[in-house]
């Protein structure tokens, strides 16, 4: 929750530039500089006031002199006074942080009280090179300097972040904005409350859990995640694209359960063993490992996929995204794994066994099917040309063969089966042609 107008999270990194923070001093400057200099003013304007009045009534230079050095001596001791007075209170301010804050003591709190009130006005080069706002860097997931008043008690500080890390800043215990890699600006108001490092992070996952006939199943993976969502279109060339919604949900979540911002990868890694655990649990055995019970085994391209669709549904909610996702081992105790392989080898044997038998069937029927079509066009041949030829001219052993080699052909039940209707018809035409009474199975003479 902000207690600031909310606006646009693509435009938290720029939301308060330096150039505003020179601005701003110069009014924080002015406001307590401009009342101190009015103070000092009264007492001069009645100085000259004084003078004049004294030189109108024409006194003696030695006295002239005397009250001159009386009144210079008094605007130099209201000066000395106010800047005792200045420096006592930014002593007292600065020993307040310390106690309050517990601060280290030194030269630290006391540039952090003249920042806070004063800030660094704009001026002019070389001024502006020689003198500028304090600088706080993110690498390697810390901060350098490492816990800087701006962890604490706020800005104003320039930040500069490294590629795959942001910063979460929050303004008066409320969260203000999120801000990612190059240069930003933290604001009198907002404090450094985490830094993180979005990722890609790379983890180990060991998920242990019961099969539905309960059996213990132990499955190691990897996982890559990083805080953001899946590239679109417009972002393929980028490693990670920068979400500062889902770093902000990230940092949050691990807030509300009590761990560090850099944390996040223990709730993702956390829900990625659930998903997989209950996947494991509402499987069999072998529906996890063998195509013919399930669609999609475990170890499938398909299945690891789904899983990794899953998963990210899940995560975010959380801010964060699983990029890459593989099982590298899957461990059952050894007298299961024993019997798995010799009972699933046994059933390769008998899928090889049948399916050898299909090939040999499906040779004999290929070679049957041709011989059986051979004869029919050995059939149709000899029928042409028994039309065009007299049967008279015919010897009776010629026609003896023929009729034998009709009756073995029509008993062939590879014959029957692949022989039309319109073949049988040509089989009476030959019959009539040859004069020869050609009997066919299970007709009665």
């Amino acid at each position: 929750m902000s207690i600031t107008p909310p606006i646009n999270s693509n435009d938290w990194q720029n939301q308060y530039p330096e150039k505003q923070a020179h601005l701003d001093s110069l009014t924080r400057a002015g406001q307590l500089l401009i009342p101190i200099v009015m103070g000092m003013v009264l007492p001069i304007i009645f100085l000259i006031i004084y003078t004049g009045r004294l030189i109108e009534n024409s006194p003696t230079t030695e006295i002239l002199i005397g009250r001159i050095i009386q009144g210079a001596a008094l605007v130099v001791a209201i000066i000395i006074w106010t800047a005792l007075f200045i420096n006592y209170i930014f002593k007292t301010a600065a020993g307040f942080l310390e106690t309050f804050h517990n601060l280290p003591a030194g030269k630290e709190s006391s540039t952090l009280v003249r920042l806070r009130v004063f800030g660094i006005p704009p001026l002019p080069p070389p001024l502006s090179i020689w003198i500028k706002f304090p600088e706080v860097k993110l690498t390697d997931g810390k901060l350098d300097p490492p816990d800087h008043w701006a962890t604490i008690v706020g800005g104003p500080v320039k930040l500069n972040i490294n590629v795959g890390h942001a910063l979460y800043l929050e303004r008066g215990g409320y969260f203000s904005r999120v801000v990612g890699q190059g240069s930003a600006f933290l604001d009198w108001d907002e404090r450094i409350s985490a830094a993180v490092n979005v990722g890609p992070r790379n983890e180990d996952i060991s998920v242990t859990a019961w099969t539905k006939e309960g059996i213990k199943v132990v499955v190691n993976a990897k996982g890559e995640y990083f805080l953001g969502h899946a590239r679109t279109e417009y972002e393929e060339n980028i490693l990670i694209p920068y979400d500062p919604e889902s770093i902000r949900k990230a940092v949050e979540y691990t807030f509300r359960s009590g761990r560090e911002a850099n944390e996040w990868l223990k709730s993702a890694t956390g829900q990625t063993i659930g998903i997989l655990g209950a996947y494991i649990s509402n499987h069999f055995l072998d529906d996890l490992f063998l195509k013919d019970n399930n669609t999609f085994t475990l170890l499938s391209n398909a299945n690891v996929s789904e899983l990794l669709t899953t998963i990210n549904a899940k995560l975010q909610g959380y801010g964060v995204y699983l990029s890459n996702f593989q099982i590298t081992e899957v461990i059952l105790p050894p007298k299961v794994e024993k019997q798995r392989l010799k009972i699933w080898g046994a059933n390769h044997k008998n899928f090889a066994v049948v399916t050898n038998g299909e090939v040999k069937a499906y040779q004999i029927r290929m070679r049957e099917k041709a011989r059986a079509e051979i004869q029919r066009d050995l059939i149709f041949t000899l029928t042409n040309g028994l039309d065009r030829i007299d049967s008279t001219n015919f010897p009776e052993p010629l026609l003896l063969s023929l009729s034998a080699l009709l009756d073995q052909s029509i008993k062939d039940p590879m014959v029957r089966a692949n022989m039309a209707k319109e073949s049988l018809e040509t089989l009476e035409k030959m019959q009539e042609s040859i004069k020869f009474p050609l009997q066919l199975p299970g007709e009665q003479t």
